[in-house]
Formats: C-alpha cells, structure tokens, sequence
C-alpha cells in the first residue's frame, strides 16, 4: 500500500494521515474488518506511532474506523442496508429541523452559512476531503443547532458519526461536490426569504439527492 508523502504543508500531521487511510478506505483498498495496528501503519508510513494513534482517533470520530480494546482499530463497514437507515433519518429529522429553525435565522445566521458554504468551496477547490467533510457537517449542525428544539438536536449529534461516514462519498467525486455547493446556496436563499416549507422542501431534495448518490457508490463495492 503506498502512503503519498505527508510533509507538504502545514497541515498537522496526524490529519493527512487520516485523510490518505480515509481515501484508502473510500476506494477500496482498506477493506471493512481489516485491522489497523499502529506498528503496522507505522511501518508502512516510516513514522512514529503517537501521530499515526491520532489519527485514529479523529477516523474513529468520523466513522471509519472503530477502536475496540485489545484489538485497535479496526475499518468499519457500511452496507446499503446501513445507508438506508440513516437516510430514512436524516431525510425526515434535518429537514424538520431546517423548518423549525426558519423563525430563528437572523441575517448573520445566514451570513454564517454562506461563510461556511465558501469554506466548503475553497477546500474543494484545494482537493482537501477532510476540509470538506468538517465544512459540510459544520453547515447542517449550523441550522440543526437554530432549530432550538434539544431532543432533536441530541438525536442527530448522536448519528453525527455514522452520518460522516456515509456522506463521505460525495467529497470524493467531482461532480457530486458542485452540485452540494449550488443545492446548499438554494437552502440558503430560502432562509434569507423565510420560507419555512420552501427550506423544508430544499434540505428534503438536497439529503435525497445525495443519499441516491451514496447508495450508488456503496452499491458498487458490495
């Protein structure tokens, strides 16, 4: 398995070496089950461990791989089954929570979504996929968070991972990304006119878009 060079930029180390076994394990070539022991990466890698146990973490964090005791950690699987299920739920519960957020968007609420929406757009335009899984989460929880309802907020931060997981798979093909971006500026324009079913109606077409997509890519590989 050849690991790209980690020593560009100034980017923590610990990030690129979970963005190249995030990449690894988009594509196939880090197989669900598999184990990731830190000697092992860190022979592959020619580092030290303590990067390469941070690096775990923050892919654990994100649902690609879990950290089981005395075993580490090992790639998570995600099935068709998988993707359906968490789609069916986050399908129905964002866009809930957009509508209810639409009375509690002030203009700088909606400055901050286009402030996010351009961040996710310049880390696409710098190839940066873990850029753009974080702008991408930060976006949602941004007028998940505006709903103000706390059950509903609980309930998706506590999928945030799977979430990740899932939705990865738009981050790693161009013409998924751009349509993310012009889907994610329709939602915005909504809010800036206080269109609560209009926004419902935008983030419903956006997730379903996207779980289509995903399901395509996920269907591939089992």
């Amino acid at each position: 398995m050849a690991i790209r060079d980690v020593s560009i930029d100034n980017t923590p180390l610990s990030e690129k070496i979970a963005e190249t076994i995030r990449d690894y394990i988009l594509k196939g070539v880090l197989k669900p089950g598999e184990r990731l022991t830190e000697p092992k990466l860190s022979d592959i890698l020619g580092i030290s461990r303590t990067p390469i146990r941070e690096a775990l973490r923050l892919l654990e964090m994100d649902g690609f791989v879990e950290i089981i005791p005395r075993r580490g950690a090992v790639v998570t699987e995600i099935t068709d089954k998988d993707v359906d299920e968490i789609f069916i739920l986050k399908i129905r519960l964002e866009s809930l929570a957009a509508k209810l957020a639409v009375n509690n968007m002030k203009e700088v609420d909606v400055e901050r979504l286009e402030e996010l929406n351009n961040r996710l757009e310049r880390f696409y335009s710098n190839k940066n996929v873990a850029g753009m899984i974080k702008a991408n989460s930060d976006f949602h929880d941004y007028f998940i968070r505006k709903s103000e309802n706390q059950r509903l907020i609980k309930f998706l931060e506590s999928l945030q991972s799977q979430f990740k997981r899932a939705t990865a798979y738009s981050f790693t093909e161009t013409g998924r990304i751009e349509h993310v971006l012009n889907e994610h500026k329709e939602i915005i324009e909504a809010f800036k006119e206080k269109d609560a079913l209009k926004v419902e109606k935008l983030v419903e077409k956006h997730i379903q878009n996207g779980w289509n997509f995903i399901r395509s890519k996920v269907s591939k590989k089992n």
